[in-house]
């Protein structure tokens, strides 16, 4: 099968494809084959590295979850049947440190939850399971707004059924107008770097969610839910938020998109300002504080939910307007606690 955004390092053209893996002294590495000039070649995503992307990535991700060196460098070779030592170890976590900047807080967070900093919950939604992870340490250290933190804590416990209908946000028939900021930062560098390390593009998502929670200083979790009724559509809402920071005192909705440039602006704008809409009214913190964004490795498009124009169609929601109501009656007592009132 053909690749992309692959070149030929002999004759740089990108008449490549896979031909299966080879297992090196240090470790497995993709090889390819280029039908041009007939010659082959391994992955080097990372130039001037002996060691491959999955390595590395991971050999960060064990450290930056509260492990010594040591302990590090002794993970990656039993799952990667290696021989890194912990001097290379400390020798990336200095080199990808500017991107990494957990490193600033890393110390503070040990203090009080040595290696017991990640928490996960998967729950099913539309036959999909998604997998809830939340950062304990930094939503403590970072969350400046107790009721977000509480519902994200508080997640732990579950979503009410209201949560099993199939009214995603992305289903969601609104036009929105809004102004943008576009620029390349650090979300970028990060997703740039962690996808280096995914093994396939089914992979892609996970993989950026995982390495920005655990490495970057204002994630603080990822695959939040949220689910709230909207008055102007008469039907529930809810889905899931990709990444959620916190960041200069503001609360950040963070969605990755492979190919960012080329999605349908008012689609995922749609989507981004129903889940911030959903999050300021389950924690009640006013819309203001909020900033939507939509990003992958080489762009980064940013708005302010509470400067956008937004009209909404009431076609869809009047097909699905009977059976709304019947989910909204059954959310159960016991979850009000959690889901505020609807």
């Amino acid at each position: 099968m053909k690749t992309e955004n692959v070149l030929c390092p002999k004759c740089g053209k990108g008449n490549v494809i896979k031909k299966g893996r080879r297992k090196t002294k240090f470790g497995f590495r993709q090889f390819y084959y280029c039908k041009d000039c007939e010659s082959g070649f391994t992955d080097s995503k990372l130039p001037n590295k002996t060691y491959g992307p999955g390595v590395i990535v991971n050999a960060i991700n064990f450290y930056n979850l509260g492990n010594t060196l040591e302990e590090s460098a002794k993970h990656i070779n039993r799952r990667f049947k290696v021989k890194v030592s912990k001097s290379s170890v400390h020798s990336w976590l200095n080199e990808f440190m500017d991107i990494c900047t957990y490193h600033i807080i890393r110390d503070e967070v040990l203090t009080t939850y040595s290696k017991d900093v990640l928490v996960s919950k998967t729950y099913e939604h539309n036959g999909l399971n998604y997998n809830f992870k939340y950062h304990r340490g930094k939503t403590d250290i970072l969350c400046k707004y107790p009721s977000l933190a509480e519902y994200v804590k508080g997640l732990e416990r579950g979503c009410p059924e209201f949560f099993e209908n199939d009214n995603r946000c992305s289903q969601r028939k609104i036009t929105i107008s809004f102004k943008k900021s576009d620029r390349y930062n650090l979300a970028c560098m990060l997703a740039g770097f962690a996808l280096k390390s995914a093994r396939s593009n089914k992979e892609r998502h996970s993989v950026v969610e995982t390495f920005m929670l655990i490495n970057d200083s204002s994630t603080i979790a990822c695959e939040v839910p949220v689910w709230f009724w909207e008055k102007n559509l008469d039907v529930g809402i809810c889905g899931h938020i990709d990444i959620l920071q916190i960041r200069n005192g503001k609360i950040y909705i963070l969605d990755f998109k492979p190919d960012a440039i080329r999605e349908n602006e008012n689609k995922v704008a749609s989507q981004l300002y129903l889940y911030a809409s959903g999050l300021s009214f389950r924690t009640g913190i006013p819309l203001i504080n909020f900033r939507c964004a939509w990003f992958d490795e080489y762009n980064y498009f940013e708005f302010s939910p509470i400067d956008a124009k937004v009209s909404y169609s009431l076609e869809k929601a009047a097909k699905s307007s009977e059976s709304c109501v019947q989910t909204r009656q059954r959310i159960p007592e016991e979850n009000q606690g959690l889901t505020g009132k609807v």
